[in-house]
């Protein structure tokens, strides 16, 4: 019981630092895009280099209120602000992502896009993996840069659904389905697939594909033939991604930032603007790389990490 009451103890006290933390932050809060990277000299104010970190699975909302990840709704939400900031001269997209659905990793490239069309350089800094969904934002942006081993390429879409009818079969499960149309359970997992179905998830399966070359060969200014050698689902380190033209150099976070200084003519000290992240927030994502690695192999190495759902 004791030994109950202690854990007990330590929550409430955990929770009460934390709101207390969270209401000292909220009462100090500038601006949403503040100044601060301790590895660069940077200047008081005044014309400089903003930054985005795009971090885990790419959805279209953050997955949970402990998880360090960003929807793409609060990507675009940065990319705008940075876009609009007359300070803002260029652009680095700090991605660290496998991948993830179709839909937010197309919303994200997009944007990158636009803002390539207003004469605002976006530069990509790949992190550990900047695969599949993650290269496809990547492509966008006029330079990428990357390191020798970090972990790229997965061009490709996948969908998977698991067959589980031999295991309600053991347990003398049976389940009931009322639907509206034929193929309105095309996915199901109590029940095969069809022929004429799987012909049909092949053809949209395709045609996302397609997509997705299309999209990389215009942002990279490239042929659809150029990429299609390297864009069956493969993995690639940086260096054999920079030997198929799809990254532009091998670099660091740093000597990213530096050559998007050069690009628009900024001294090297100029200063990088990046959003501010609340010591509440820092607390939460130092609980969850606690108990989950910040990056698993599953994750790391998976060909499906470019989804659709």
């Amino acid at each position: 019981m004791d030994r109950n009451r202690k854990i007990l103890l330590s929550i409430l006290l955990f929770l009460v630092f934390s709101i207390i933390v969270a209401l000292i932050d909220m009462g100090t809060k500038e601006n949403k895009f503040s100044k601060g990277m301790p590895s660069f000299r940077i200047m008081q104010t005044g014309p400089g280099v903003g930054v985005v970190n795009i971090e885990g699975e790419i959805r279209t909302a953050s997955s949970s209120g402990f998880s360090a990840n960003l929807g793409s709704d609060a990507i675009i939400e940065q990319l705008s602000e940075l876009e609009t900031n007359p300070n803002i001269r260029a652009i680095v997209v700090r991605i660290n992502s496998p991948g993830g659905s179709v839909a937010a990793s197309q919303e994200i490239y997009e944007k990158i896009m636009s803002i390539r069309k207003r004469n605002i350089p976006v530069f990509a800094s790949m992190a550990d993996v900047a695969a599949s969904g993650g290269y496809y934002v990547a492509s966008a942006c006029n330079k990428i840069y990357a390191n020798a081993g970090t972990i790229t390429g997965s061009i490709g879409v996948i969908m998977i659904t698991p067959d589980i009818q031999k295991l309600l079969e053991k347990f003398g499960i049976s389940v009931n389905v009322i639907k509206s149309g034929k193929h309105k359970d095309i996915l199901s997992s109590v029940r095969n697939i069809t022929p004429q179905e799987k012909q049909m998830i092949q053809e949209m399966i395709d045609s996302i594909h397609q997509k997705f070359l299309k999209d990389i060969a215009v942002g990279r200014n490239m042929s659809i033939s150029d990429i299609e050698p390297v864009a069956d689902g493969r993995i690639l380190t940086g260096q054999a991604a920079l030997e198929h033209k799809l990254i532009d150099h091998i670099g660091t976070f740093e000597e990213t930032i530096l050559a998007a200084k050069q690009e628009v003519g900024l001294p090297a000290n100029a200063a990088v603007y990046r959003k501010r992240v609340s010591a509440i927030e820092q607390i939460l994502m130092s609980m969850k790389s606690g108990f989950v690695p910040k990056l698993r192999l599953n994750e790391l190495f998976k060909t499906e990490s470019y989804i659709l759902q």
